[in-house]
């Protein structure tokens, strides 16, 4: 351990770097399969580069009308080339999905032109920048020993260094969670952090529109440490990163749009029970013969509709109908969703490797970490990084669930498992100091 102490930083990049490169090379230099939205991500940065914005081609219009295999459901959903999904018109500027992934990968893209080099570039960045704020996350409030066994398993975790390749939002977010985390923990006691802090939930937020519900989480750890002013500065740097995107949208759609409109379509696909069975997701029958508005479950007729904005809120008051008319079909799905999302082997990617990994490493990461979080019940730090936790759960139980979503709050997993083989070995705990005062564990 000493060893590993006094050459922490160049075993951490090493063990970050590594195993990519190595990931990278068996790939052959092509980007992972499945797909998934990766193509999406790509042609709207390739679109930013050109200088045609943050926008669709008609190009793109014409692929996906030809490659959708879900069009005996939708109906004109798939087969309109003029508009992605049957909402984004295409050629037009759009709101449809976040806007920071494709602007990162755009400016790799300037530097070292369009191929998948930039992408693991990118990722290969953001995955340094997650590995060193477990360090300092861990560093800071117990002690050297459990953050470099912290960040020697985030940087290995293999889940970690397989979507380090995607040319999606996947890696930067798993990596930029850590970050909001320490800086969280950090608000409480040093000056400035709250503003960093709040920054940094804005950037994920323009990566990841789910960031947004990590604001009332941070700002709920602030009322209950009484910084009040704090929870000023903390508001005033998540707005501040979403005021360009507010602006622009007002600017090029007419409309202040925060949340990409796209969403309104995946909470219409995600209770979608025909749908759903494509995903191999079956409806028991009694919840299915009680289905209530089936007329609901069709994508709505467009004509005269033009706009995204428009067929945005159509589709989101038809997805809100439905699911206040399905209560019994809405509370089995969430049900079905937490399980997808604590599920050890389950997933897109169905394999004997990904099972293997999530029997041996993932599922004892989980019963370890519930049972140190448990012992441990009355420190705040914990108390704030399980909620994290404890959110994405939430969050993703009532929207869609599964391994992926998961992963960034495996950090936490990460971090309390390190805890606790620490206790084990003996090591004792002693913060760095820059979160001093902050100790909240109290003895019974």
């Amino acid at each position: 351990m000493k060893l590993l102490l006094k050459y922490r930083y160049s075993i951490i990049v090493l063990t970050v770097l590594v195993p990519r490169i190595a990931w990278f090379i068996l790939l052959g230099g092509d980007l992972p399969r499945p797909q998934r939205d990766q193509g999406l991500y790509i042609a709207m940065t390739g679109r930013i580069t050109e200088g045609e914005g943050i926008s669709y081609s008609r190009e793109m219009g014409w692929l996906r009308a030809t490659m959708n295999t879900e069009e005996e459901f939708l109906g004109s959903f798939c087969r309109d080339p003029e508009y992605l999904f049957g909402m984004i018109p295409v050629e037009t500027p759009t709101a449809s999905i976040e806007p920071g992934y494709p602007l990162l990968l755009a400016s790799v893209f300037m530097i070292m032109g369009p191929c998948t080099g930039a992408v693991f570039l990118l990722n290969s960045i953001f995955a340094l920048l997650g590995a060193w704020a477990v360090w300092k996350l861990v560093a800071e409030n117990w002690g050297e020993k459990q953050a470099v066994l912290a960040t020697l398993i985030w940087s290995l975790y293999p889940y970690y260094v397989y979507y380090s390749a995607y040319a999606m939002t996947d890696m930067i977010h798993i990596s930029l969670l850590p970050v909001i985390v320490l800086l969280t923990l950090r608000s409480a006691s040093k000056k400035g952090s709250g503003f960093t802090s709040g920054l940094a939930a804005g950037i994920l937020f323009l990566i990841r529109s789910t960031a947004i519900f990590l604001v009332p989480l941070q700002l709920a750890w602030l009322f209950m440490k009484k910084k009040w002013r704090t929870v000023l500065l903390v508001l005033a740097g998540f707005v501040l990163c979403c005021i360009p995107w507010v602006l622009r949208n007002q600017l090029v759609l007419g409309s202040p749009v925060l949340m990409p409109t796209k969403g309104s379509l995946n909470l219409w696909m995600r209770n979608n029970p025909y749908l759903l069975a494509i995903e191999g997701i079956s409806i028991p029958g009694f919840i299915d013969d009680g289905i209530n508005r089936r007329d609901l479950l069709e994508y709505p007729p467009m004509d005269g509709i033009d706009t995204e904005l428009a067929r945005s809120r159509l589709i989101m008051q038809r997805a809100s109908q439905f699911i206040l008319s399905n209560p019994l079909l809405f509370s089995y799905l969430t049900v079905v969703r937490l399980g997808l999302f604590l599920t050890p082997t389950g997933g897109t990617i169905q394999s004997s490797i990904t099972k293997m990994i999530g029997i041996l490493i993932y599922l004892p990461m989980l019963l370890i970490a519930a049972a140190e979080a448990f012992r441990r019940r009355r420190d705040g730090r914990i108390i704030l990084i399980v909620c994290f936790f404890i959110l994405y759960l939430g969050l993703h139980s009532l929207a869609h669930g599964g391994v992926r979503y998961r992963l960034p709050v495996d950090s936490v997993l990460i971090v309390l498992t390190s805890l606790f083989i620490g206790r084990r070995a003996g090591w004792g705990e002693n913060g760095l100091g820059s979160v001093k005062g902050e100790r909240e564990k109290e003895e019974e």
